[in-house]
């Protein structure tokens, strides 16, 4: 029997103000709290990488990291999308957002028509595994 090397929690909406809402789950499991701060960067060009501040060492993980940003959880569990990752990735209001948990110390938010990216990354796991 194969397991996810992943979770996958839900689709979230990017709200008119770029704010998109922690689902419970991921709060939960994640352990966020409200004006906790978190780092969030780009992967690939493609996802968006949320992680606790010193939780990970960067130099460890197979990820290239160009730039990081700060954001704070507010009180009903949201957060800001960054303008320059916006722009990069173009997300826009109204866009659905995959969350996805492959880790601890790390979430993924992936626009749904970057589904591929998900696809590849399942692929490659999994045959990594077998």
């Amino acid at each position: 029997m194969c397991t996810l090397p992943l979770k996958i929690y839900w689709v979230t909406t990017v709200w008119p103000k770029w704010q998109i809402i922690t689902p419970l789950d991921v709060r939960k499991d994640f352990n966020i709290d409200i004006w906790n701060n978190y780092d969030i960067a780009i992967i690939d060009n493609i996802a968006i990488w949320l992680k606790t501040i010193n939780d990970i060492d960067i130099s460890k993980e197979k990820f290239i990291i160009d730039e990081k940003w700060k954001i704070s959880i507010w009180t009903k569990y949201q957060f800001v999308i960054p303008a320059d990752i916006r722009k990069q990735l173009e997300i826009n209001p109204w866009d659905n957002l995959i969350i996805l948990w492959a880790s601890e110390r790390w979430l993924w938010l992936i626009k749904n028509d970057n589904i591929d990216f998900l696809l590849n990354y399942l692929n490659k796991t999994l045959n990594n595994k077998n």
